[in-house]
C-alpha cells in the first residue's frame, strides 16, 4: 500500500526535478522582451514545477487508507490493455519526415502534411478517420502556429516556397 504512495512521490519529484532543470536551462535562452524566444520555455518550466510540486503534495497528504481504497477498486476495473508501441514507432516516423519536409517545403506546409497525417495515426481503432476534416483542420493549425510565432513571437519559422508571398 505504501509502495503506490511512494512511487507517487517519486514521480512527483522526478517532475519537481526535471521542471527546475528545464527551468535553469531556460535561462539561458536570450530575452528581447515580454515575449520572446524564451516565454514558452518559460511557461513550460514553471508549469512543471507547479505539477511537480502539486503531485508531491498530494502523495504526501494521502493515507495508507486511501490508497488501499484507490488499489480496491482498481482490481475491481478492467485493464486498458497492451501499450500500442505501433502508434509510437509510427509518430517517431512521422515526425522525422516532418523534421527532413520542414526546410525544402517550409513549416506550414511541412505541418499540414505533419498534422493530417499525425490525425490519421492518433484516431481510435474503433473509429473511422474523418479524412476531410482532418485535411481542413491541420493547414489551419499550421497556419495559426506559423503565424503566432512568426508575428506574435517574432520567431521566423522557415517559410520554404511561401517566403515571396509573406509581407
Amino acid at each position: 500500500m505504501q509502495d503506490a504512495r511512494a512511487r507517487e512521490m517519486l514521480v512527483g519529484i522526478m517532475m519537481l526535478a526535471a521542471g527546475t532543470i528545464y527551468l535553469y536551462l531556460t535561462t539561458g535562452v536570450p530575452r528581447r522582451g515580454t515575449i520572446d524566444a524564451a516565454f514558452i520555455p518559460y511557461v513550460l518550466a514553471f508549469a512543471m514545477v507547479a505539477l511537480g510540486l502539486a503531485q508531491t503534495f498530494v502523495a504526501w497528504r494521502r493515507t495508507a487508507t486511501d490508497v488501499a481504497v484507490e488499489q480496491d477498486v482498481d482490481d475491481e476495473t478492467p485493464t486498458q490493455g497492451k501499450p500500442n508501441y505501433a502508434t509510437v514507432v509510427k509518430t517517431l516516423l512521422l515526425f522525422a519526415g516532418f523534421t527532413v519536409l520542414i526546410r525544402p517545403l517550409g513549416f506550414p506546409v511541412a505541418a499540414a502534411i505533419y498534422l493530417f497525417l499525425q490525425f490519421i495515426v492518433l484516431t481510435p481503432a474503433d473509429r473511422k478517420p474523418n479524412y476531410l476534416f482532418y485535411l481542413v483542420l491541420a493547414p489551419v493549425c499550421a497556419a495559426v502556429i506559423f503565424v503566432s510565432f512568426r508575428y506574435g513571437f517574432d520567431l521566423i519559422l522557415p517559410a520554404g516556397p511561401l517566403t515571396r508571398y509573406l509581407p
